[in-house]
């Protein structure tokens, strides 16, 4: 979930029936890459493309090990601090230097 909020840059909670709610609205086409990469990246075994996987903690260091062929990788920590990107429309004048 936090992957996914960060990726989004908003916020969301879990409600009554473990459904995930989020704020704000989203094509699924952004949903659906950003899943495929948290998938990718902390689900499925680089060595034999397993979802067999167990993602755990070790001295401030985040490994994926496979259940199916005993392989252990590092993967980066997930960031779950808001990102903010800014796009401005076609046609708006552009911001003013006040230096």
């Amino acid at each position: 979930m936090a992957f996914l909020l960060a990726e989004l840059g908003t916020s969301g909670s879990l409600d009554g029936q473990q459904r995930l709610v989020v704020k704000g609205r989203f094509a699924p086409k952004n949903f659906e890459g950003i899943l495929r990469r948290y998938i990718n990246e902390y689900v499925i075994c680089f060595g034999c493309k397993s979802p067999d996987t167990i993602l755990s903690k070790e001295n401030r260091q985040f490994f994926l090990r496979c259940e199916k062929c005993g392989s252990r990788r590092l993967v980066a920590p997930i960031k779950t601090r808001f990102m903010a990107h800014v796009v401005l429309a076609a046609g708006m004048p552009p911001a003013h230097n006040l230096t």
